[in-house]
């Protein structure tokens, strides 16, 4: 695998599960685990993905390894034709999906490496609030009829 450990998954899927799920050579278990990768895209254009990826042991961030190992376990029961699907891990799949998209959105705050420019300062815009920007004209751009006085 390339961000995950077996420990990762635990009090998620059981040993002798994931044993049997994980493929011949750990095939179904890195695929999956691509898969997962692949559904952080929206994190992408705000987010250092490659950085946090890269990191191992308990450098990793915890949110981010909570999402893919989620990610990763339901993809990893895909693999597998004739098992059933369990409905907590159907449900947890969700509900990373709906964080992903929350943190892709700015609408929850999170701890990952945000994009730097070449000064090394954030390259990512984050506006806080839930009010309209305020514009501070003095004069309005819309004007009344002309006929109008």
């Amino acid at each position: 695998m390339i961000f995950l450990t077996d420990t990762d998954f635990k009090g998620l899927l059981a040993p002798i599960v994931l044993a049997k799920l994980r493929g011949t050579n750990d095939e179904n278990l890195n695929e999956s685990e691509k898969l997962a990768v692949s559904e952080l895209d929206p994190l992408r254009g705000k987010f250092n993905m490659d950085a946090e990826l890269s990191k191992s042991g308990v450098t990793r961030n915890r949110t981010l390894v909570r999402i893919m190992a989620n990610i990763t376990a339901y993809y990893v029961y895909n693999t597998v034709v004739d098992d059933e699907i369990p409905e907590r891990i159907v449900a947890n799949w969700k509900k990373e999906l709906a964080t992903i998209e929350k943190i892709a959105s700015g609408k929850l705050n999170s701890t990952l490496l945000t994009l730097e420019d070449a000064d090394g300062k954030s390259a990512t815009v984050f506006r806080w609030g839930s009010n309209a920007k305020r514009s501070h004209q003095l004069y309005p751009r819309s004007y009344p009829d002309e006929g109008t006085v």
